[in-house]
């Protein structure tokens, strides 16, 4: 919550009113509904007898906003005991879009999330002894970072169709009508700069093939105009597309940004290992996911956040990120991390189903369903 906006929710912003058909308060859509409904879709299972035949996790990390290392100590625990998890559900994707962009306009789909970019915050040191403006001979520092930064941004690496990629347009190409890419989807090989010249001319797809690149922090600068800045930082945040690595992408920064500069990351970690879409936990959350939201069309995609569940890859060959609780366009783009943040009553109970089935279909004894 920013501080300072208290007085302008409708009601107390940690109250968790439940009230004008929403469950109001910081954090309804971020990710407590998602903490709370899986919490309340074990108890529903178990409070009506359900037998488990798989040993179901319920894996809570405490700071997956900061440093994870609450999900990094429970992934580490359960690799000690030896234990393989056979597929992650975590929050994430989960947003329902036109998939107009694609080619195929009127077909709503909904991103199940197989994989996460990395994420690095470069910084880029400029030295200098200062001094007076009317002698700049050697430029300033200011002056140099500025020319590494734009390089940087000007030249980010080559866009790539990544496996997962290929997999998203696979899942949506029967839908896909309008040319050209009707045309390329089914030849994707032979038409792949094609391709990747569309993602990249759309704003809803080009962080799909893209590492990308946003400077955002600048320190150091002069206190007056005539004076000549000394030493400078700036931040350029990266969000790393595979097959971007960190080591490549700190060569590629150094040789683009040329001297007068020096680069160092101050935190860095590579993309996720994409999971399969034929596997066991993914054709088992699309097929729950289909029952109940039958206007819609599930494909595998990138998640754009960062979440736990990258780090339970080393116990884990299927880590997926989908939040079921499915909210109204308006109401997501107000509500998270906003003031008056809240979800619907419908979406949140909407999500406890499909938590339900899902723990259903997969973990309990094979028995009648015990919801419709």
């Amino acid at each position: 919550m920013i501080p300072g906006t208290e007085g302008k929710w409708l009601h107390p912003p940690f109250s968790g009113d439940v009230a004008e058909g929403y469950i109001w308060g910081r954090g309804a859509m971020d990710i407590k509904q998602m903490l709370i409904g899986i919490l309340e879709s074990a108890e529903y299972l178990l409070s009506r007898g359900s037998v488990f035949r798989r040993t179901v996790y319920l894996a809570f990390g405490e700071d997956e906003e900061t440093r994870s290392t609450g999900a990094r100590a429970i992934s580490d625990t359960l690799k000690r005991r030896g234990v393989e998890l056979e597929f992650v559900l975590d929050e994430g994707a989960g947003d329902v879009t036109n998939a107009a962009d694609y080619g195929a306009p009127g077909t709503l789909v909904c991103p199940i999330g197989v994989y996460e970019k990395g994420y690095a915050n470069l910084k880029l040191t400029a030295r200098s002894r200062g001094g007076h403006s009317s002698n700049p001979f050697r430029g300033t520092s200011l002056g140099a970072l500025s020319k590494a930064i734009t390089a940087i941004v000007e030249q980010p690496p080559e866009p790539h169709l990544s496996d997962a990629i290929l997999q998203t347009l696979s899942s949506l190409s029967p839908k896909i009508i309008e040319e050209p890419m009707a045309s390329w989807v089914h030849d994707v090989g032979a038409h792949e700069a094609e391709i990747l010249d569309w993602f990249l001319r759309h704003e809803s797809l080009y962080h799909q093939v893209q590492t990308t690149v946003a400077p955002t922090m600048i320190r150091g600068g002069s206190p007056a105009g005539n004076v000549m800045p000394q030493d400078m930082e700036a931040i350029i945040n990266f969000r790393i597309a595979p097959p971007d690595t960190p080591e490549s992408l700190l060569k590629h920064c150094r040789k683009v940004a040329g001297d007068g500069v020096e680069l160092e990351f101050v935190q860095q970690i590579g993309p996720s290992v994409p999971s399969e879409i034929d596997s066991y936990g993914y054709r088992s959350l699309k097929a729950v996911l289909e029952h109940y939201f039958r206007d819609l069309v599930f494909i595998p995609m990138q998640n754009r956040g960062a979440t736990d569940a990258r780090h339970y890859e080393q116990i884990c060959r299927c880590c997926l990120r989908f939040g079921p609780f499915l909210e109204e366009e308006d109401i997501s783009a107000e509500g998270i991390h906003g003031t008056n943040e809240r979800i619907s009553i419908r979406a949140y109970l909407q999500g406890i189903r499909v938590l339900v089935k899902l723990m259903e279909t997969t973990c309990t004894e094979e028995t009648r369903s015990v919801i419709p």
